[in-house]
């Protein structure tokens, strides 16, 4: 079986992480979006929980679709367990959430960088 450097664990782990803290980016943002509007409550989804569930093989529900003309629905693993709370938005709470994100997701995007360039060396069979 050939070796394909971008099958490797830490690559498609931090794959993972980007897509999952882009999600959780749209669900902060969409909060912030409904801060004024009536009835709104403020979306969250467990980063941590999400990608370990991923991290075990474990997908979030799906549809099950026994018939051609049911409807699909969201393909697995697209859409993480976003989960109501219950509490109306709070702007300055949102905004800290919204930081960390960012901190963390450019600290993937760092992770990821170096992981390549590693495959890169190596697979030229140079040094730095």
């Amino acid at each position: 079986m050939p070796w394909n450097p971008l099958s490797d664990s830490a690559i498609r782990c931090l794959e993972k992480s980007l897509d999952l803290q882009s999600r959780r980016q749209e669900i902060i943002a969409a909060n912030i979006a409904n801060l004024d509007t009536p009835g709104y409550t403020g979306k969250e989804m467990d980063f941590s929980a999400v990608l370990q569930a991923h991290l075990q093989g474990r997908t979030p529900l799906t549809l099950a679709v026994t018939h051609p003309r049911h409807l699909t629905g969201p393909k697995p693993g697209i859409s993480p367990m976003v989960r109501d709370t219950g509490k109306p938005v709070d702007l300055d709470q949102e905004m800290v959430l919204l930081s960390r994100n960012q901190l963390a997701y450019q600290a993937s995007v760092q992770m990821l960088n170096k992981k390549l360039e590693q495959l890169k060396t190596s697979m030229e069979g140079g040094t730095r």
